[in-house]
């Protein structure tokens, strides 16, 4: 990791921060109002944004930069009406929640394993019934995801264990994000694969900027935290 001076760009993160939900709000308008070309500069743009406000913030975790990449790469996948693409789009999928779950596998000990494994039941049995809704659409990535689901509910109970212990500012972040993340997929699903509505498809634009922002407010406190106990 890179250690980077924040004070000399604190101006250029919080422009970076609002740009980045005015680019979500954009997007949200141009989704309703139909204007596709428009739609497309700011759904590409939402990605970018963070990776940028990232390089500025904290220090410069691969891991979760990768991770990144990986999801936008799955985005532009899942765009496409390609059954083949979309397979590849779910392994990219995974690979982003992969990464995000190594970054919290610190959180993680001896003393919190089982609390973990039961806060995280609710929310794989959710996936389990909205994955049952949309199985068959799902054709040869149908694994993928009940494995996205398993480890996405597995960081919901590490948020929950997580804030419940320490009850901070990092771990609320993390709370939210994990929420949102949880959300956001249920949503997709059953936009992509069930019913076609307007109105989730915009849940899953807010809930997606939100989780991604709410995880980066996380890991940089996490960032700071790690480095004054190295000093």
């Amino acid at each position: 990791m890179i250690n980077i001076d924040v004070s000399k760009y604190k101006n250029i993160i919080f422009l970076l921060t609002a740009i980045y939900f005015v680019n979500l709000v954009l997007y949200s308008l141009s989704s309703i109002l139909e204007y596709k070309s428009i739609e497309t500069i700011f759904w590409f743009c939402r990605i970018p944004i963070l990776i940028l406000l990232y390089l500025l913030t904290g220090k410069t975790n691969f891991i979760y930069l990768f991770g990144l990449l990986l999801y936008q790469t799955a985005s532009i996948l899942f765009a496409t009406s390609n059954q083949d693409l979309f397979l590849y789009g779910s392994f990219a999928s995974i690979g982003f929640k992969i990464c995000l779950l190594i970054l919290l596998l610190p959180l993680i000990n001896k003393s919190n394993r089982k609390a973990i494994i039961l806060a995280s039941l609710p929310f794989f049995i959710l996936y389990l019934y909205i994955i049952e809704l949309v199985m068959y659409s799902l054709g040869d990535s149908l694994l993928i995801w009940l494995l996205n689901a398993l480890i996405t509910s597995f960081m919901g109970g590490i948020a929950i264990i997580h804030y419940n212990k320490n009850f901070d500012l990092k771990g609320y972040w993390l709370l939210i994000s994990s929420i949102f993340f949880i959300i956001q997929i249920g949503a997709f699903f059953i936009n992509k694969f069930y019913i076609k509505s307007e109105a989730i498809y915009q849940m899953v634009i807010f809930f997606y900027g939100l989780s991604h922002f709410t995880f980066y407010k996380f890991l940089i406190l996490k960032e700071a935290e790690n480095t004054k106990h190295t000093v």
